[in-house]
């Protein structure tokens, strides 16, 4: 077991020594015994025995390195709400539709701030923040202030409230009641979005801007038309649900919709596309679209198995994601990995998915899906730092052979001991550095609290 150490001191020079490393950059490989330099955020090396005059260090010694984990794909703002789901009518669409339209800005940033927590604990180094439930600037404000003060990467994508995407647009209506900011069939301002790239885009590069949009599903064709044509005049990446329900695919073939009207793109990244037809899987090869995939949730939702080894066949470039951790509880990016690769074994598959392919799909694929392919997503030299060790000197792990089927298969969360985002140290043995765990657990407890008192005196909006 590595020796007690002082944390390292923060952006400057340093050096991991002797770790197992995980590189996933076939130029680097994979290091038995490695050392990873890092400069002012940036890798600067990866080999072995190197030479780093001045440099702090930072003990690799039975433990695996291994770039942060990217999730493409993960509400945040909702994760206090995993207090009130349960199943049937508490399920996840009922209880969001109760409670969303009550958020404050207060309670948007003390669910963001525990998620992030819970993310960063867990390894994961950038995240996009898919937040559909800005009610005003405020709560974007009070969402970015969570996220620079956590000090994690994140895509900001700016979105409006939306429902379960089976009902008609009437139901939706509905459904969403008459206090949400936007309706289904009226256009989010996007400007908004780019206004807020403006006021927090910082030379870290740690936050990027993009549009999380309802598409065809959730909103009007005039409606789809004017947010696609806005988002592309500001240079904003579009993110959108698709094909996530059976429910939604017999009522509307979205990709098919959004081809006639010419608004197919590589700027366009889909969530979930466990029903895509097969005619769509083909366009969304050709236009070169990344699909995130959220195997747990989409367990949890009975949304149906993620076709990760049909999407990938066919060319699509694929990640995984978390989603909700109102709907799976804690942020877990292992259990994603191994879930995946065991709905492929189901399938009779016994090779289409191997473990090394789960831990590039997690990191480098999730940072290519988010245009950062060349940022994050792989200990690399001239990449950002973000990196992650994980021990091997626990009991769910020991004794370690296969260091890809030990992350994959044998690690938690909990073995996750040190993390580095942009170079600097935001978990140390376990210990999140950049925020006061209990006083984020104590006010989620109390933005949940007031949700409710507030819910229990506003009458609920229908839900069909």
């Amino acid at each position: 077991m590595p020796d007690a150490q002082t944390p390292v001191s923060g952006r400057g020079h340093l050096v991991i020594r002797g770790a197992t490393v995980l590189s996933m950059d076939p130029a680097v490989g994979d290091l038995e015994r490695g050392d990873i330099e890092i400069a002012d955020g940036t890798i600067v090396a990866v080999g072995e025995g190197l030479d780093a005059p001045g440099a702090e260090s930072i003990d690799g010694r039975d433990r695996i390195a291994i770039p942060g984990f990217v999730d493409p794909h993960w509400h945040l703002w909702g994760t206090i709400l995993r207090g009130v789901i349960g199943d049937g009518p508490t399920g996840y669409f009922p209880q969001k539709d109760r409670y969303a339209h009550l958020y404050r800005p207060d309670d948007t940033a003390a669910a963001v701030r525990l998620a992030a927590a819970d993310g960063l604990a867990a390894g994961i180094t950038t995240i996009h923040d898919w937040a559909h439930n800005v009610l005003s600037r405020d709560d974007a404000e009070a969402d970015l202030g969570a996220l620079r003060r956590l000090g994690v990467r994140a895509r900001f994508s700016y979105g409006a409230p939306s429902t379960t995407p089976g009902l008609s647009l009437d139901q939706m209506a509905a459904a969403l009641g008459t206090s949400v900011a936007v309706s289904v069939d009226q256009a989010m301002d996007i400007e908004l979005a780019a206004s807020l790239r403006e006021a927090w885009a910082a030379d870290d590069g740690l936050l990027t801007f993009g549009v999380a949009v309802r598409g065809p599903a959730r909103s009007t064709l005039d409606v789809v038309h004017a947010e696609f044509a806005a988002a592309r005049s500001f240079g904003l990446p579009i993110a959108m649900h698709c094909a996530g329900t059976r429910a939604e695919v017999e009522r509307i073939d979205q990709i098919t919709v959004l081809e006639d009207a010419g608004l197919l793109a590589d700027d366009l990244l889909l969530a979930h596309a466990n029903h895509l037809p097969a005619a769509s899987i083909v366009r969304v090869a050709a236009h070169g679209i990344p699909i995130t995939v959220s195997p747990a949730c989409e367990l949890r939702l009975a949304m149906g198995p993620p076709p990760v080894v049909r999407f990938r066949a066919a060319g699509i470039r694929v990640s995984f994601s978390l989603d909700s951790t109102a709907i799976i509880g804690a942020a877990d990016p292992f259990e994603a990995m191994r879930l995946a690769v065991g709905i492929e074994r189901l399938g009779g598959d016994l090779h289409g998915l191997t473990q090394r392919d789960a831990l590039e799909i997690a990191t480098i694929e999730g940072a290519r899906s988010l245009g950062l392919g060349d940022v994050v997503g792989s200990i690399s030299p001239g990449k950002r730092a973000d990196v992650v060790l994980i021990a091997t000197d626990r009991p769910g792990l020991a004794p370690v052979v296969d260091p890809y089927v030990a992350v994959v298969h044998g690690a938690r969360p909990s073995d996750v001991r040190t993390v580095l985002v942009d170079g600097i140290p935001v978990v140390d043995e376990g210990r999140l550095l950049t925020a006061d765990v209990d006083e984020i657990v104590a006010t989620a407890n109390a933005a949940l609290a007031g949700l409710r008192e507030r819910a229990a005196a506003t009458p609920a909006p229908a839900h069909h």
